[in-house]
């Protein structure tokens, strides 16, 4: 990983000591595959999407209407599966060190306490024995893996959001597929965690017939 995304920072001239940000470095068709093909090439890596569809949300949720709820429910729903992954590790169960990219202006103290309350009053099965330390929220360009999971995160956001003309750009999404964490070849709730109308999303014209 380490070498990987050295390279890309490289690939992509990204000034010394500045994070590879998706949004600033990789907005070429090329670049993006490029990102891609590279990232596709790595081994032993489990990637989990979680995805909520603000649309589906009822508009009486305090979700709906608070930007720290909304944050803290995704963040608490990807702790859970990288807790699962984390049990389910091929080869055995694994510690997991978890690292949040840190949002500016955002009090992540809020964070941790939703993680406490989940951690106590949640379901005895989440393996929460897991989890090695305690949950950081960190500048990006300090952590490679930060800046790896804002590339996969650009391919997600590249493949679900139309472009002007109303087409997406799916390819660099599907470039990476075979990383998603899968339980029995299936990656819908496992490194596919979606909170929506599944049509939502089963329905775009690029879903691969047998699912993601």
């Amino acid at each position: 990983m380490r070498a990987t995304m050295s390279q890309l920072r490289r690939d992509l001239r990204c000034p010394p000591g500045k994070a590879l940000h998706w949004k600033d470095h990789v907005k070429t068709y090329s670049r993006r595959q490029h990102v891609a093909q590279t990232l596709a090439q790595l081994s032993g890596v489990q990637i989990i999407y979680v995805v909520v569809e603000k649309a589906a949300i009822p508009a009486q949720a305090g979700m709906r209407q608070n930007h720290a709820v909304f944050y803290n429910f995704a963040a608490g729903i990807t702790m859970e599966r990288m807790l699962l992954s984390a049990r389910d590790w091929p080869g055995g169960p694994r510690d997991v060190v978890v690292r949040f990219g840190h949002v500016r202006g955002f009090d992540h103290r809020t964070t941790r306490s939703y993680f406490n309350i989940k951690r106590q009053t949640g379901p005895g099965w989440l393996p929460w024995q897991r989890l090695h330390g305690d949950v950081k929220f960190e500048d990006q360009a300090k952590w490679d893996g930060l800046q790896a999971a804002d590339q996969y995160a650009g391919m997600l956001s590249a493949a679900i959001r139309p472009d002007q003309f109303g087409g997406f750009e799916a390819a660099h999404l599907l470039a990476i597929r075979h990383q998603l964490r899968r339980i029995n070849g299936v990656s819908w709730s496992y490194g596919f965690k979606y909170l929506g109308n599944d049509v939502t999303m089963t329905g775009m014209p690029w879903w691969p017939t047998g699912g993601l």
